[in-house]
């Protein structure tokens, strides 16, 4: 029974079709028809069942009839509807797979692109394109390589229907998610549709931008542009995403240009304005040219204001930027009502909020029409006459001044010209408090004539400078993990600590991280990380290396021992550890070559999550600030407490994000110059800015002579004998940059060094330069070099060739002729504790002389010069090597060209006989005009 019900329905199958092979067009659309009615929102399972588990003969049909006839849209919708119901079955992965096996995809964005697509079949194949993105990753990255982003991003911006804007808008978002590898395209993708026409489209594109930035974080800089530039619409809804998405930028690294262009647009051009033809009467037409330009100068007023309320910072910001100049100028805008009134709504509520501002809004207005504007600012345009919106349009306020002098010292713009009168005895009396200047000198005195004897044994350092009440402790932590959620840099060492999961991999790729970072910069770093991880990704691959590949890699990094000693620290890990990293911070410290104790605090809590403390510079700085801590950061004494302090400030729930949180705040934020305390997220809680603040204010209250029990007492250390507390004084110009104090650097040793740039050419006519192998410890251990020699004080510049060939004969037992010997000039390179001069010298000796007598000595060729593990000293040499030698051929080819010149005057002669040879390939005359119209020649 069961065997003659298959036969059955094989038949039917069979006949089905039989059917759909050899019938019409017409008889096709029936069958569709019939298909869906009957099949729409079936699972896998059951389409196998109804189709005798032969369902996929039907999809591969439908997929060849579509590929054949959606250039004309044949019956294109019920095709694409019947393609949906196989892909958006339930198990559905075999339908996929067969179906982007035949090309599926390609065939579903060429329909995209066809002008005669209908909108809905358009809307339908975006439906199937975002079945296809959420089977998974692999398919997002498909469809993003086969240029989909671009095809759906053109297809969103032609679009008229909404049904078709929003199925692009959806897919878009889908691509965006879980899909690291095209997000940069289909957000850059999103913000290129900024310029698209239709405003629905436009509303859709920020809507979706909004949620797409969230995941990114990063802005991308040329958002700025197409976003403002929607402030013109004259569309409400596109205005309100266009604030909201401004708002949620200022998060961003675009903060920035935001807000500079935004007050640029206060005072548009009307040069290249858009003209919207809102009306068909020409007179009526020109009266509106400039209308989305004003549209735009009244949203850009209302967009500062929404910023300038939520945060003071961004207030204050804007007042540097020059907003008071550009609100007064679009306050006399009286073209366009809505511009007077947003923008003075906003210039009302920053005048209210600095003092400095009103006043000179006040002195720029004239009284009247200063008190009409601070009675009622929404309604000052209707009483506005023609002088007074002169007297606005023509306004000259600037606050730069102030405000830079304020950045210099620190204080308050109100109550800068008040402070710049005080002397230099107030100034000593504010830096130390209740102590007057007498004694002060009287304590210099005694710290001079004293004579230095056995200190007594440090007190026991006062709480003031440590954290004492664990409430504080948590904001501490909650607010500065907030703020770094927020503002963190995508560093590739960061993202392989968080997605690697082989602790061994993940601790070996921090400890390169921290090695690297020790005395370089961020920015330098990273080409060099992601250049050692692609070749060594491993501890073991590392062990492995040669530590002249390792030198070769490091070249140009500097501080060559930290290369050294990470290949050093690898074999060990290898050959004593059994290739296991070390597991704790303790470890770590005992059993890697240098490593120390911030390096190993940094990979512990990084890499294997232990609750520990990290002490860098950064760190340093900041927990001085924060803890008033103004002592020699370099001594025991401080040393010790910043580690207690650290150590307790961890958090215990995320160390490895506290301690990064940590060390950005003080690499972006708490620098050691120009610190942006506005932008810090633990402001609250630090002492020195505190302090900064109330000196100011009390300094402004008693110039004013209004100091009174409102002005709250400076907090201080009270310990007597601390040994954390400035030692030096308090200095006003400084700030928070009185924190912490560090110790006058030593002078770093002035060196002269006699070098050698020595050549020959090889048997295969290949000129090769001698190299020299530096010993295994030292500066540069290990690390190639040109032939050198100290330069003793004293030795005349006319024995330099002497020495050299001296030191040549030495290495090779032969030596250049003194003659020979070229003086090219001086190459200046500073290491950390040495100023070196390199006097260069250049020569040349046979080919013969390859018997070296140094065994660490090689020829090196051009090509493989640029390969080998040299210095950074050795790269400027080799610089100043190339251009003297390029000079030395420009001056030979010059006087060769003098020297050839007279022969010329026989040709000079004859003329016209010059002239018949030109066309055999001799040298042409051009005529004046020929001269300067020909190309030069090579080009």
């Amino acid at each position: 029974m069961s065997s003659s019900a298959e036969q059955a329905a094989g038949r039917r199958l069979l006949t089905f079709l039989r059917e759909w092979d050899r019938g019409s067009v017409h008889v096709r659309r029936r069958m569709l028809r019939s298909f869906l009615s009957q099949n729409t929102g079936k699972t896998s399972p059951e389409l196998e069942l109804e189709f005798t588990q032969a369902a996929s003969l039907f999809l591969s049909r439908i997929t060849v009839w579509i590929r054949l006839t959606y250039m004309f849209g044949t019956c294109l919708n019920l095709q694409l509807k019947a393609l949906g119901v196989f892909l958006s079955a339930a198990g559905s992965r075999q339908y996929l797979m067969e179906f982007l096996e035949v090309g599926g995809v390609l065939t579903l964005l060429e329909i995209l692109g066809q002008k005669k697509t209908k909108e809905p079949d358009k809307a339908e194949a975006l439906r199937l394109l975002y079945i296809i993105s959420n089977s998974g990753r692999q398919y997002k990255e498909l469809i993003c390589e086969s240029y989909g982003v671009r095809a759906v991003a053109e297809c969103l911006a032609q679009s008229k229907s909404e049904e078709t804007q929003r199925s692009a808008t959806t897919l878009l978002e889908s691509l965006s998610q879980g899909n690291p590898l095209f997000q940069q395209q289909v957000y850059k993708g999103l913000i290129a549709l900024l310029a698209c026409n239709s405003p629905k489209a436009q509303q859709l594109v920020l809507q979706t931008l909004r949620t797409v930035q969230s995941t990114v974080k990063a802005a991308h800089p040329g958002i700025v542009g197409p976003l403002l530039n929607l402030l013109r619409s004259l569309h409400l809804e596109v205005q309100y995403e266009v604030l909201e998405l401004i708002a949620e930028l200022q998060q961003t690294e675009v903060r920035t240009a935001l807000l500079r262009s935004l007050v640029t647009l206060l005072k548009p051009s009307r040069e290249g304005a858009r003209k919207y033809k809102i009306l068909q009467d020409p007179e009526m037409m020109k009266m509106t040219d400039s209308l989305p330009l004003f549209v735009q100068q009244a949203a850009a007023a209302k967009a500062l204001r929404m910023l300038a309320q939520s945060s003071q910072t961004t207030s204050e910001d804007l007042i540097h930027l020059g907003v008071v100049h550009y609100l007064l100028y679009a306050m006399g805008n009286q073209e366009h009502a809505d511009t007077q009134r947003q923008a003075s709504l906003t210039l009302e509520h920053i005048v209210r909020s600095d003092p400095v501002v009103e006043e000179h809004v006040h002195r720029a207005m004239g009284p009247a029409l200063f008190t009409s504007f601070m009675n009622n600012a929404e309604l000052l345009y209707m009483n506005m006459d023609d002088v007074e919106a002169d007297i606005l349009l023509s306004n000259k306020v600037n606050i730069s001044r102030e405000l830079e002098e304020q950045k210099v010292s620190g204080v308050r713009p109100g109550c800068m010209r008040l402070l710049s009168r005080i002397n230099t005895m107030s100034r000593l009396k504010s830096a130390r408090g209740e102590r007057g200047v007498q004694e002060d000198t009287a304590l210099v005195k005694s710290r001079k004539s004293k004579p230095r004897v056995k200190e007594e044994e440090p007190s026991r350092p006062s709480p003031y400078h440590f954290f004492d009440d664990p409430a504080e402790l948590r904001l501490f932590r909650s607010h500065l993990l907030a703020w770094y959620d927020q503002s963190k840099r995508e560093l590739p060492w960061r993202t392989l600590a968080a997605t690697e999961r082989d602790v061994n991999i993940r601790t070996y790729a921090v400890w390169v991280s921290e090695v690297m970072l020790q005395q370089t910069q961020v920015a330098t770093v990273v080409d060099y990380y992601n250049k050692w991880m692609k070749r060594w990704p491993t501890v073991q691959k590392l062990a492995e290396a040669s530590l002249e590949e390792v030198n070769q890699m490091w070249s140009g990094l500097g501080y060559y021992s930290r290369g050294r000693r990470l290949h050093e620290g690898a074999q060990k890990v290898v050959s004593e550890l059994g290739g296991q990293m070390p597991r704790s911070a303790e470890t770590l410290l005992k059993q890697l070559p240098g490593v120390g104790r911030y390096t190993a605090g940094a990979i512990s809590s990084i890499a294997l999550g232990q609750v520990t403390g990290a002490v860098d510079g950064n760190v340093i700085r900041v927990l001085c600030r924060v803890r008033a801590i103004g002592a020699d950061s370099t001594s025991p004494p401080v040393t010790e407490a910043l580690w207690t302090i650290a150590d307790m400030l961890v958090d215990p729930d995320r160390p490895a994000d506290f301690n990064q949180a940590l060390m950005e705040l003080g690499a972006t934020v708490c620098t050691p110059k120009s610190p942006v305390c506005a932008q810090c997220p633990v402001q609250t809680h630090c002492r020195a800015y505190r302090k900064v603040s109330l000196k100011q204010e009390k300094d402004t209250k008693t110039l004013l002579g209004r100091l009174d029990s409102a002005v709250p007492d400076i907090e201080n250390c009270l310990s007597g004998s601390c040994n954390l507390c400035l030692s030096e004084g308090w200095d006003s110009e400084l700030g928070v940059q009185n924190y912490p104090r560090k110790p006058l650097k030593k002078a770093p040793r002035v060196e002269r060094t006699l070098t050698c740039v020595l050549q020959r050419q090889s048997d295969e006519g290949d000129v090769q330069y001698l190299l020299i192998q530096r010993p295994s410890k030292g500066l540069l251990a290990g690390m190639w070099e040109l032939p050198s020699m100290l330069l003793e004080e004293g030795i005349p510049e006319k024995k330099h060739r002497g020495l050299l060939s001296a030191e040549v004969q030495r290495i090779l037992g032969t030596s250049p002729d003194e003659e020979s010997l070229q003086h090219l000039g001086e190459v200046v390179h500073i290491f950390s504790h040495i100023h070196q001069t390199y006097v260069v010298y250049s020569a040349s000796v046979c080919v013969h002389a390859d018997v070296e007598r140094e065994p660490r000595t090689c020829w090196l060729t051009d090509s493989a010069l640029q390969e080998a593990a040299v210095s950074t000293g050795v790269k400027k040499i080799m610089k100043l090597f190339y251009e003297s030698t390029r000079e030395l051929k420009n001056t030979k080819n010059k006087k060769r060209k003098q020297y050839s010149e007279p022969g010329k005057e026989k040709q000079a002669k004859h003329p016209r006989k010059r002239q018949e040879r030109a066309p055999n390939g001799g040298p042409k005359q051009l005529s004046l005009s020929q001269f300067f119209t020909s190309k030069p020649a090579g080009s």
